[in-house]
């Protein structure tokens, strides 16, 4: 019997997992690939070495203090990445301060000059009220630190709380409608791509914050490398961990979970279950539907996670490549921007495409005098469910369809960076159905809840940790309706305030 088990050592249940483990409670973190990290892991072809999900993050000096709560105090330094978008229309790195890309846009669309300032001072307004939201909003928080922060909740928070939730009714495009007549001015200002805005006011001031204000980094010792501290300390502090151990389901009587079953056939008893699983995931696969409320239940069933995405990675020879023209570590691509009655998903001259010179990150992730490039293109998951037969099984001629596709991706991107074709020395291709089956993500979703607006209205609450069923918590990405840290931050932080939850209520 254990005091609490946790369902995937993402980062979200690795940190909650290493801070029980730190308080003295016995601790059962079930993995089910052979490794931790979830997507935030690497693989290796030979000499070069891929990272599977996240490429940076912001807010890192939340990542560093909660580090220290469990006892790592290793010194992490953080390079700033940056970012830059190449359209038929303009090319401008944004990761910028909000000063000088201003001035950088007035200079593209000198007529849009007093849409561009208006916008720009309501982002002013919205991120200084969310600043530090997690430390005074009581909806950022669980347990005794809500009941605090309610309790001392005072009439300046009250101010920002306004700001906050009215900017949260207020759709982007609607409101940059009004203040620019540029369509094409509108999709950047409200997304930082090519494509309309969906989300918010206060989700759009969260992401120009994470790019402009917080910025974008990339630690020292690698992504993987923090993951690994926090299991060191899973392991020193007396804590279990079982790899190749995927929960098969997760066992509930009278309303009360009491344990998991593996896909092993084994069962484990405990007091406590922590999902780092998704959440459809979890309540649609994990649970059975008859321990469910009905109407929790249907509602999960119809909520809309982000999407997946394509994503090529290219060993390369960079002396054959014309690298002139990223002037950033994240190149956001469009060759062409028409519109069409027909949407082809293959039509990658008409789409937006990150390109990430990965190795400006990561130098050991390739050979001397090699590089990794990574490009990455959305895709809906029903473009690929055909193929899929069964976890990891597809149909003949899937890995034929995977390279095709890859190549005419590659053959777009060369129009930017001429010469890459010829410098492909390893290749690797992920599609949804990767992120599906090796990922272990509900129809490969890459970040969560989705941040369209009508979506956002369906959740409603900001923090999705507790769940109807008692002693089961949610941890991760998809435990927060909102990244408001970041994506691998508010991962890591859900899963300290869970265990925080876990510490009180069992004392």
């Amino acid at each position: 019997m254990y005091d609490a088990i946790i369902a995937g050592a993402g980062i979200g249940g690795l940190y909650c997992a290493a801070k029980l483990a730190k308080y003295g409670k016995s601790v059962l973190l079930l993995e089910k690939t052979p490794h931790i990290g979830g997507t935030s892991h690497i693989f290796r072809r030979g000499e070069y070495y891929f990272p599977m999900g996240p490429l940076s993050f912001s807010s890192p000096e939340i990542v560093v203090e909660l580090l220290s709560e469990i006892g790592i105090g290793e010194k992490i330094d953080f390079n700033r990445n940056h970012f830059q978008l190449i359209t038929p229309f303009f090319d401008i790195v944004y990761s910028q301060s909000f000063g000088k890309l201003r001035e950088d846009l007035k200079n593209f669309f000198a007529e849009e000059r007093q849409g561009i300032d208006a916008f720009f001072e309501k982002l002013r307004e919205i991120i200084s009220a969310v600043d530090k939201i997690h430390q005074w909003h009581p909806d950022y928080s669980l347990g005794k630190k809500r009941e605090k922060i309610l309790k001392n909740f005072i009439p300046k928070c009250e101010k920002e709380l306004e700001i906050i939730n009215e900017n949260l009714q207020i759709p982007a495009k609607e409101y940059l409608e009004k203040q620019v007549s540029s369509k094409i001015l509108q999709n950047f200002l409200g997304s930082q791509t090519t494509y309309e805005p969906v989300m918010s006011l206060t989700l759009l001031a969260f992401m120009w914050d994470f790019t402009n204000g917080r910025g974008i980094w990339y630690p020292s010792c690698t992504i993987h490398g923090i993951n690994q501290l926090i299991y060191d300390r899973i392991l020193s502090n007396n804590g279990e961990v079982k790899l190749s151990h995927g929960v098969k389901e997760i066992l509930i009587k009278d309303n009360r979970v009491i344990g998991v079953q593996t896909s092993k056939g084994e069962t484990f008893e405990s007091d406590w279950v922590i999902s780092n699983a998704d959440y459809q995931k979890t309540f649609l696969e994990l649970v059975r539907p008859q321990n469910l409320p009905q109407k929790f239940y249907s509602a999960v069933k119809s909520y809309t996670m982000s999407g997946s995405e394509l994503c090529v990675y290219l060993g390369v020879d960079p002396q054959k490549i014309d690298l002139s023209k990223m002037r950033a570590q994240h190149v956001f691509y469009r060759k062409e921007i028409k519109s069409s009655e027909k949407f082809d998903p293959e039509d990658f001259d008409n789409r937006e495409i990150e390109i990430c010179l990965w190795s400006d990150n990561a130098p050991d992730s390739a050979p001397p005098g090699r590089a990794v490039i990574l490009l990455r293109v959305g895709f809906s998951y029903d473009h690929f469910s055909d193929w899929r037969t069964g976890e990891k099984r597809r149909k003949d001629g899937y890995r034929d369809y995977k390279k095709k596709i890859a190549e005419k991706l590659i053959h777009t991107v060369e129009s930017l960076l001429p010469g890459l074709s010829n410098s492909v020395e390893k290749m690797e291709i992920a599609t949804p159905l990767t992120y599906q089956d090796w990922g272990n993500r509900y129809r490969g979703s890459i970040a969560g809840w989705s941040w369209n607006i009508e979506e956002q209205s369906k959740i409603g609450r900001k923090l999705l940790i507790e769940t109807p069923i008692d002693h089961l918590l949610m941890v991760g990405i998809c435990s927060a309706c909102e990244l408001f840290l970041g994506g691998y931050p508010t991962s890591m932080y859900t899963g300290n305030l869970a265990a925080d939850y876990i510490l009180e209520k069992s004392g």
